[in-house]
């Protein structure tokens, strides 16, 4: 995956955490983990709160998005489309400051706001 498109999902971070917090993906996952991508994400995406709940990080899934090699960010990416938390409507949720966009962003965010894309897959793809 392009630089660009790893940079533009990193500005999306929080609305990523967002709807995974808000479609009860953490705390599934959190208590119980049904395949190897949820245990992964388990490990490497949660943080453990004192409490013993958990939270998705956005720092840890920005890490991963930079460090994670083409197939498995593409897998991961992927599974979050599976299970509803799509780049629409995490870029909705992030309100990202339309400041911070480099020319690549800005190209991005119009195919968002007319549904050219929808998904991470889409974005992958293009």
């Amino acid at each position: 995956m392009i630089p660009e498109k790893r940079t533009f999902i990193k500005k999306v971070a929080h609305g990523v955490c967002d709807l995974m917090e808000q479609l009860g993906c953490v705390k599934q996952i959190g208590a119980e983990p049904q395949n190897e991508m949820e245990k992964f994400i388990k490990k490497q995406l949660f943080s453990l709160n004192q409490d013993g709940t958990y939270e998705f990080s956005s720092g840890k899934f920005k890490m991963a998005v930079d460090v994670l090699d083409s197939k498995n960010l593409t897998s991961l990416l992927l599974y979050f489309d599976h299970i509803g938390v799509t780049l629409s409507r995490a870029y909705t949720l992030a309100s990202p400051n339309p400041l911070m966009f480099t020319k690549d962003d800005r190209k991005i965010v119009k195919m968002i706001n007319n549904e050219d894309i929808v998904t991470f897959y889409h974005l992958i793809s293009f």
